[in-house]
């Protein structure tokens, strides 16, 4: 072994010596980077290899780089690399194989030789590599991708990325993200050639008789075949034949191949909801374009985008006679929802706006209102100031989705801006219509009108309430707790707690609250403290050793604790809690002792 290890370092000896001659090292320096390097080479010769000294090697080696960089810099002198840093590079190099070839299914360990290879410019390195790595993990799309990606953005070869990309769909033909990649690489690569042929049209005098650049290649119908091959592949795939829309949106030369994914959509599924929306949405595509446009006029550009929206609305209203649902019609309203967010001009949301409460009146109409429309029905009449409309509506909302709590909770809050009356006989329908564990937000309003109002049965509802969620209430019980101790002091905290645990569950955060607001006293009782913690750990102590250690602390550092009963409690946590947690409880106890988690 040693041999080896002292072969290594000799070969080592010609960049040292290069590195003391031109004064990036000292002397001194030198002896320390033998010393670590040769303790690294006697890492890697031992019969047990670890992954671990690899990755310690390799980056000690890519310290030491970056550290002559610096230096180089601060001296002004760059030259023999060839000599010093190469050789260095290469070495790395060696020791990822070697580390690769060992571990070939750390996937990680590829990764960050894939990187270092990039930031030394390794194009060759990479192309073999890549090689490499698909032959072991032919079974992730994301790395032939990847790949790919990298043969035609930076290794600037198509034939390559084309290739790579059609090794990977053999063996999965029914990838679509391999399909939606191979598709882009199609049209980049398109994009290319045209931006290089104007250039050369626009700079150079093309000589009579040459012919122009073919149309298939200048046109992008490579794309269009790419699409047709995939959704031949992945076929009624409705999604995926929408997610090639966006990648042609990013290309200006794509009509024709626009036109070819919507008539797609028209032929094969001409009755679903998502091909009206697409055809309706294409019609804002020229957004930007006509706002552009109107500006250079010196024209309003919101009338521009109002006319835009109504051929939309157009498309919509035939969706809505043919594919009468309550999908389309919540696409239809979604729509409009969206162009109202966008803008802030009053004369421009009142246009909107009023065709969107038209399109909601007729969805109801046509008994086709989904929950969410419900929802955004109430808001805008209420951002418009039609309380009476809104409360309305919102009670024939709460009619048809009886179990929504969100629209109860709308409801409820309506009810609240006009007056208290109806408060309680609406909560309480709500309460018996939805589920226990849906109610906490209906609950929480309640509780949150009694104490605005000052009610005197806030307690009330508090306990009415967690006995009602049980499992769900943590949310409520701690905020049962603070309040408690806002409203009564300590005292009333801690009947609170008491009556908590009397309901059989409390919560470790309730737990945890109640310590924390015992221990906050001017004068904290620890026997009431212990006793919590205690509590605490016949409920969770097989499964939290943050609990045991806690109160081990606490017994060690409060001046009315027991220290003697640090070590009963030790044996105790040891025999209660098993596997990871009491690794890691006897770690943390032992830091404990040592005083480095008193605090």
């Amino acid at each position: 072994m040693a041999e080896f290890v002292q072969q290594n370092i000799e070969k080592m000896l010609p960049e040292l010596e290069q590195l003391e001659r031109v004064g990036v090292f000292d002397k001194h320096e030198i002896k320390v980077i033998i010393k670590k390097r040769t303790d690294h080479e006697y890492r890697l010769v031992r019969r047990t290899k670890k992954k671990e000294d690899f990755l310690r090697y390799i980056q000690y080696e890519i310290n030491t780089l970056s550290l002559i960089h610096h230096r180089r810099e601060k001296l002004g002198y760059f030259f023999k690399k060839e000599e010093i840093e190469y050789a260095i590079v290469g070495r790395i190099h060696y020791l990822f194989k070697r580390a690769i070839r060992k571990w070939p299914e750390d996937l990680k360990m590829w990764m960050s030789h894939i990187e270092f290879c990039k930031k030394w410019n390794k194009r060759i390195q990479l192309s073999k590599m890549f090689a490499s790595l698909l032959s072991m993990h032919t079974n992730k799309p994301g790395l032939w991708i990847m790949a790919a990606k990298w043969e035609l953005e930076e290794n600037q070869s198509a034939d390559n990325a084309r290739s790579l990309l059609q090794r990977a769909l053999r063996t999965h033909p029914e990838s679509k993200q391999l399909w939606l990649e191979y598709f882009r690489m199609e049209l980049l690569h398109t994009e290319k050639v045209r931006i290089r042929w104007n250039i050369i049209s626009s700079e150079f005098s093309r000589p009579e008789g040459s012919e122009d650049i073919p149309d298939a290649l200048f046109q992008g119908k490579a794309a269009i075949i790419v699409y047709t091959k995939a959704t031949e592949a992945i076929a009624d795939d409705i999604e995926f034949i929408l997610s090639f829309i966006p990648v042609c949106q990013k290309f200006d030369f794509t009509s024709e191949h626009q036109d070819l994914i919507y008539n797609d959509l028209q032929e094969r599924f001409a009755d679903h909801e998502l091909t009206w929306n697409a055809i309706a949405q294409r019609e804002m595509q020229g957004e930007t374009t006509a706002i552009e446009e109107a500006q250079k006029r010196g024209l309003n550009h919101e009338l521009a985008v109002l006319n835009l929206i109504d051929k939309a609305c157009q498309v919509y209203d035939k969706a809505v006679q043919k594919v009468n649902t309550v999908k389309m019609w919540s696409l239809y309203c979604d729509f409009l929802t969206e162009k109202l967010q966008e803008t802030a001009s009053e004369s421009f949301m009142d246009q909107v706006s009023s065709r969107l409460l038209n399109n909601l009146s007729a969805a109801q109409e046509e008994d086709n209102m989904s929950e969410q429309m419900y929802g955004t029905w109430v808001d805008l009449l209420e951002q418009l100031g039609k309380l009476e409309e809104a409360t309305e509506v919102s009670a024939s909302a709460t009619d048809k989705y009886t179990q929504s709590s969100d629209l109860w909770v709308q409801r409820l809050k309506l009810l609240a801006a006009g007056g208290a009356n109806q408060i309680n006989p609406v909560f309480h329908k709500a309460i018996a219509k939805v589920k226990s564990k849906d109610s906490i937000s209906l609950w929480t309003f309640r509780i949150e009108w009694a104490i605005s109002n000052r009610e005197e049965q806030v307690e009330d509802l508090f306990q009415k309430a967690i006995l009602s969620v049980k499992t769900w209430s943590t949310p409520i019980q701690e905020w049962y707790v603070q309040w408690a101790v806002v409203s009564g002091g300590i005292k009333k905290t801690r009947a609170a707690y008491k009556w908590l645990t009397e309901t059989k569950f409390v919560p470790l955060p309730v737990f945890r609250k109640y310590i924390e607001l015992e221990s906050g006293q001017l004068k904290p009782k620890m026997k009431l403290i212990r006793n919590c913690y205690e509590a605490a750990l016949r409920e969770y102590g097989d499964a939290e050793p943050d609990l045991w250690l806690d109160l081990i602390k606490l017994e060690r550092t409060h001046p009315e604790g027991k220290p003697e009963n640090a070590g009963h409690l030790y044996w105790r946590a040891v025999k209660t809690l098993s596997g990871e947690q009491n690794q890691y409880f006897i770690s943390r106890y032992a830091l404990v002792q040592t005083g480095h988690l008193e605090q």
